[in-house]
Order: C-alpha cells, then structure tokens, then sequence
C-alpha cells in the first residue's frame, strides 16, 4: 500500500526509507579494538549488515557480498596498490578499514540536498552513494567475465579473468591489451589513487 509506514522494535520503514533506530551494529565502536584481526572481522560483519540497504535490486546487493567477500578474503592489496603508487608509505590498516566502513555508512545515508546546514553532509552522502554504485557495476562485470569464463581445451596455459583481475592485476599494468583491460585497468588505478586521498580500502 503507497504511503504505508512499518513499525518494528529495530526500524521505521516506509516506501522509500529506513530509519534505523539502534544504528550501533552498523557502525564501530569508537573505543579502539586492542586485537588487531576481531577488528577486521567486526568491520567485516558491519559492512555485510549494510547490505540490505545498498539496492533495493537483489543482484546488486549479492554484487556488493562478493565484492566483500573478495576484499576481506583474497585480495592481495598491497600488490594492486604497489603497481600504482609502489612503495610509499600508506595509512595504518586500522585507519582505512574505519574510513572504509564509514564510507559505506555514509553511501547508504539519505539526507535531502537542501540549501541549509546541512547541505555539505547530504552531497557527502550523495558522492559516496555514486562512487559505491560505480563501484560495484565494475565489480559486477568483472564477477561476471568471471563466472562465465571457460578455458579452452587445447590452451590450458590461457590466463583466466581471475588471474588477470583479481591475483596479478594485469589489465592494470597493460593497459592497451584491449578496450577492456583499459576500462577496467583505468577505473582499479582511479580507485587506488581515491583509497590514498581518503585513506581507505575500497
């Protein structure tokens, strides 16, 4: 029914919006977490519990869960940051996982663009929902080259899309292979050029 809200002991829920009234487990503690991994895997369990807010499309929030996945388990970053930046000093591990957690917070926050105080935050808000969203259409291609990749059978020395995009990152190395090594190679060097600006890790 259009216009109908729901109340629940955790939400306000209406057509378009969700207010969070105990908003604690999306967000860290403040308190800084002396053991280094249980911080890891609290960021990890925040930004899985972000997920329902991040579409309302179900393919793009099982997008955004890979991307997770993939982030937390397997990527190699150091690797994909030295081909850009090589080895120059970055920020504390802790420091980017917070900046990155709260950049999601923030992609998922509605606040009207309205010409008041709060102007600044809402078009904050708004730059970090557009990059999270072009984010994971890459991210989406990618997973999708990745899925639908059969080698062939009289080439078993054939490097796949998982080797070329997410363990050599070679496609941002050799960036004129192909149009799409260019596009994807292009975006991945933008991102880790944005991950130094703002100190996190997306």
């Amino acid at each position: 029914m259009a216009g109908r809200t729901i109340l629940t002991r955790n939400a306000v829920i209406n057509s378009t919006h969700t207010l969070i009234k105990c908003r604690e487990k999306y967000l860290l503690p403040s308190l800084e977490v002396s053991d280094l991994p249980s911080f890891v895997r609290m960021a990890y369990r925040r930004l899985f519990r972000l997920q329902s807010f991040i579409s309302n499309r179900k393919m793009v929030r099982d997008t955004y869960g890979e991307y997770l996945r993939y982030k937390f388990k397997k990527e190699n970053y150091d690797t994909k940051r030295s081909i850009v930046v090589g080895d120059t000093p970055k920020a504390p591990l802790r420091e980017e996982i917070r900046n990155s957690v709260m950049f999601v917070v923030k992609a998922v926050s509605h606040l009207p663009e309205t010409k008041d105080s709060k102007f600044a935050i809402a078009r904050d808000n708004t730059t970090c929902r557009q990059v999270l969203k072009n984010l994971l259409t890459i991210e989406y291609e990618k997973q999708s080259l990745i899925a639908r990749y059969r080698p062939p059978t009289k080439r078993r020395d054939m490097v796949g899309p998982y080797q070329i995009y997410r363990k050599d990152f070679t496609h941002m190395q050799e960036l004129n292979k192909s149009a799409q090594w260019r596009v994807f190679g292009e975006f991945d060097i933008c991102t880790v050029y944005l991950n130094e600006i703002l100190q996190t890790r997306l």
